[in-house]
Parts: C-alpha cells; sequence; structure tokens
C-alpha cells in the first residue's frame, strides 16, 4: 500500500513497494510588480503572468504553392469569399468553459503552459542592436512628445491636487538615458488614486530602471542598493512628505547621469545588451498609454457591453511569452488583426524590434492608437532605443485594401477572436490560406476544429493546411477576466495534407 515500508507476498517475500506518478497543472503564484502601471484596462485586473514556456519552431517549407492549396480547397467546399463582415457578438466569463476538454488529434498536437520570464525574447538569430544612435548625437532633434506635466495640467488640472494636500505644487525636470530635453513633471498627486496618472510615481519608476538597465554595473549596484539607492532615498522622502528632499533626489540623479550620457557610457553600456528585459518595456509602454490613452480612456468603455463590438486587451506579460513561444525576431513582420488602440503592435516593436502592423475598425480605439503611434518613437528616442517600424490601418480586416499584402508577408498573426461569430472566424481562415508557411497564428479560438483529422471526407478543407496547438493562460493575461482560459497557435504547414494525400493516392 502506498506510503507503507513493505508488504508481504502470500510466500512471505518481501515486495517492493509500488511508486505511482501523476502529475499536477500547478498555477504559477503572483509575483508582486515594483511600482503601479498606468495602462488602464476595460476592467482593474493585475497585469503579472502566471506562465510556463513551451517553445516549438515553425514549419519548414513546403512543395506545395499557395495557389495549389487555394485550389484544393476551393475544389472540395466550393469556396467563395464575401466582402462583407459578419456582426461580432460580446461576450462573458461564461463563455471562456467552451474548449475546457482537452482532445487530441492531428491539428492539436499538445497542452502546454507558458513559463514565466521578467525578461523579453531572446533570439537565437542575428543580434538586435539596441542602440539609436540619433538618440546620442551631439544635436538631436525637437521630439515633440507629451510631458508628464501635460498629463496634470489644462483641461486635466482639476483632476490633480498638491502632494500630501498641500496647495501648491512644484515642477521638476528628468534627465533620460539620451542626449535629449528632460521632461517636465508637475509634483501633483491624483484626486482619483485608482485610475489617474501619478507623476511622482512615475518619476521613481523611471529612475529605478535606468539605473538597473543603463548603468555600467558597479555604478548600477550602487544606485539600486537597499541601504543608499535612489529607491530607499526616495521612500524616505515619501515618509517624510518632503517636497524639497524629492527635488533633491531628482537633482542628484540627472547630475548623476548627463555626464554619463555626455562622455558615451550609456551607449556603450546599452550597445552590450541583447534584448530588453519586461520591465524595461513595461515602463516605457506605460509612459506612453499614460499620456495619450489613460485621459480618455472612458472612450474605450463604451464597447465593453450590449455592443456588436467588443473592446478587450491582451495584456503585456501574456504578449511577451507569445512572442518568446513564436519565437518572433526583429528580422521578422508581425500581424495584429483587431489591434485596439495598438498596445500589442507598440510592444512587439519595442521588446522585438520588428515590423509591426496593426488594423481596427472601431473608431474610438482607431483614435487612441494614432495618439499612441505619434508618442511612441519620441518616448522611445528619450530612452535611447532603436524599435521596429509601427504600421496602423483604419478598416475592416477582411477587406481593407493592402490588408492581404500585409498577410502574405507576415510571420506572426495575432487575432483576438474571442468574440467574433463562427462566420468570421471562417472567414479569416479562408483569408489565411494566403499566409506564408510556417506562418504561425495566434488567437484565443481555434481556426481549427478540435479533434480534426484529415480523411478523405475533409481532404479540402483550409484545416488541414494548418498545424495547431492548445495552450493554457492563466490569471492577469487579459482585461476582461482573472479567469484561466486557452489559447491555440496555427502554424501554415501543408505537409501532413501532402503525406496523407500520397498514402491515399498509393493506396
Amino acid at each position: 500500500m502506498f506510503g507503507s515500508k513493505h508488504a508481504s507476498g502470500a510466500n512471505g517475500n518481501v515486495k517492493k513497494p509500488t511508486i505511482r506518478r501523476e502529475t499536477v497543472l500547478v498555477p504559477v503564484k503572483n509575483q508582486p510588480i515594483n511600482g503601479t502601471s498606468q495602462r488602464a484596462s476595460t476592467t482593474s485586473q493585475p497585469r503579472t503572468n502566471r506562465f510556463k514556456l513551451s517553445e516549438r519552431s515553425g514549419a519548414k517549407t513546403s512543395t506545395v504553392t499557395r495557389p495549389a492549396q487555394r485550389a484544393i480547397a476551393a475544389a472540395s467546399r466550393g469556396l467563395k469569399r464575401k466582402s462583407t463582415t459578419p456582426d461580432r457578438v460580446t461576450f462573458s466569463s461564461e463563455d471562456e468553459d467552451d474548449s475546457s476538454d482537452v482532445g487530441t488529434s492531428d491539428s492539436d498536437a499538445s497542452r502546454k503552459r507558458i513559463k514565466s520570464s521578467v525578461s523579453s525574447v531572446e533570439s537565437s538569430g542575428p543580434r538586435r542592436r539596441l542602440v539609436l544612435d540619433s538618440a546620442f548625437a551631439e544635436k538631436t532633434e525637437q521630439l515633440g512628445f507629451q510631458e508628464g506635466r501635460d498629463a496634470t495640467s489644462g483641461e486635466h488640472a482639476g483632476k490633480f491636487k498638491g502632494p500630501w494636500n498641500q496647495e501648491d505644487f512644484s515642477t521638476v525636470e528628468l534627465q533620460y538615458p539620451s542626449n535629449t530635453a528632460r521632461e517636465r513633471f508637475e509634483l501633483k498627486w491624483p484626486k482619483n488614486e485608482k485610475d489617474d496618472y501619478k507623476p511622482m510615481e512615475d518619476i521613481i519608476e523611471t529612475v529605478k530602471h535606468i539605473c538597473s538597465f543603463y548603468l555600467p554595473e558597479e555604478l548600477s549596484e550602487k544606485c539600486c542598493s537597499e541601504d543608499g539607492g535612489f529607491a530607499r532615498r526616495f521612500n524616505r522622502a515619501w515618509q517624510r512628505q518632503s517636497i524639497p528632499e524629492f527635488i533633491s533626489l531628482v537633482e542628484e540623479f540627472n547630475d548623476m547621469l548627463k555626464p554619463l550620457v555626455a562622455n558615451g557610457t550609456i551607449s556603450r553600456e546599452l550597445s552590450k545588451k541583447r534584448q530588453l528585459p519586461l520591465d524595461i518595456v513595461r515602463r516605457i509602454l506605460d509612459q506612453t498609454y499614460a499620456r495619450t490613452v489613460s485621459p480618455k480612456v472612458e472612450s474605450l468603455r463604451a464597447y465593453q457591453n450590449g455592443s456588436d463590438n467588443v473592446y478587450g486587451e491582451l495584456l503585456d506579460r501574456f504578449c511577451s511569452s507569445i512572442f518568446r513561444q513564436t519565437n518572433m525576431t526583429h528580422e521578422q513582420k508581425f500581424v495584429d488583426l483587431g489591434s485596439g488602440v495598438g498596445n500589442v503592435v507598440l510592444q512587439a516593436a519595442l521588446e522585438i524590434g520588428c515590423e509591426s502592423w496593426g488594423i481596427e475598425m472601431m473608431k474610438n480605439p482607431c483614435d487612441l492608437a494614432e495618439l499612441q503611434a505619434k508618442e511612441f518613437p519620441a518616448r522611445t528616442h528619450l530612452w535611447g532605443l532603436e524599435v521596429g517600424k509601427v504600421n496602423l490601418l483604419r478598416g475592416d480586416f477582411t477587406n481593407t485594401p493592402g490588408i492581404a499584402k500585409v498577410l502574405q508577408q507576415a510571420d506572426v498573426v495575432l487575432v483576438n477572436n474571442q468574440a467574433f461569430t463562427p462566420a468570421l472566424n471562417d472567414k479569416l481562415r479562408d483569408m489565411f490560406l494566403d499566409l506564408k508557411d510556417g506562418c504561425q497564428v495566434v488567437s484565443l479560438k481555434p481556426f481549427v476544429p478540435e479533434g480534426h483529422k484529415i480523411s478523405s471526407r475533409n481532404m479540402g478543407s483550409v484545416a488541414n493546411m494548418f498545424v495547431q496547438q492548445r495552450y493554457e493562460y492563466f490569471s492577469g493575461s487579459v482585461s476582461w477576466t482573472d479567469q484561466s482560459g486557452y489559447y491555440y497557435i496555427a502554424t501554415k504547414d501543408p505537409r501532413p495534407l501532402e503525406r496523407f494525400m500520397k498514402e491515399h493516392r498509393e493506396r
């Protein structure tokens, strides 16, 4: 019996204990995140991740051409492409239980879990260069970025007050790791602490991440020390509610960083780096979001309930894990179908450094996405970073001119189809016939029916052109729920169909 030292058989001999092995899926516990995020979601959900990594490589190029693939599918199904888009439907957390049973098939190969990582993708291919040379030139261009003070003054001034109930407030300038103008901040505190921008926390977090990533190792350790580092002293100034002490620390940081920029130390240190930590990615994206989307976030909430168009976001750590799992590199092209305010498009361009495309049809998210796309290059310039090109399109991704050509060149396609009707999913799957072999489609609902197997009866199905795997995401992955769910990666790979057709002919 399990747990006993021994057991005797009928002949008195001692039997060896039987050991039973079981594999149990255990969610990773929540990890605290230092500082606060300025990117508001449509519901207040934490942005931490609960994943374990499972990597898989893309498929090799097949000998079957795309026109031949389309001909096979059309001959079997009488395929016709319509120009209209079926309506999207709203969804709730109950909808997420549709695929709770794990099946095995030719197309749904396995159930795996993503591993959490504090750093971004480490590519085994050609090294990405992070340094933006123009950010360290002697004379730099006027960037025209939205400053921290722009988010707390003018039409937004009524949302803020002096810190610690002081009537007056001060203004400070913060040096970034580049030879650009300093950013100005008003030392204010939001009246609504839950939702609104916190400029003083923005300063503290920015200083912390610059010290941890951009400085030489010995100096970084000193500036990040728990005893006398900047974070510790900012915390002491905060506890004392001392504005003069807070300002003095900002000025000390500026005086330390500026000469390191001027003598080339910062650019040399940055040139040694191979990838960006997710904390740096998050900081830059949060700053961009806080200055563009957050002041107008109410316009997104109009899409949540009672509408055919539903708005929701995939959160940054989930997206970072997807980038890792699909082995994205800076030489590839990423496409987000239904890109909302552009968060994932910007993250791919920043974290991976790849050319990044997004297309969205809803007006309010499109407007905010354009504001983010305008702020993004100036913001990354402040941080001295070379990033991928961002391209945003307005319109229906099933019929917008130019999107078909973009998809034909794509290496990874993301589609948050959680709320799409079956008809729209079918239309997208037909469009995916034009993807190049090896392209990976990441979705929240499957484009290949779970349990699908190639047979003589379905030989012309579009689903046969893809090899699909199902994975599980956990709490803190999406904005509309804190529950776990499933997502899918379907790789364009006609080789299983080729093998089946060859065997079928030889019978």
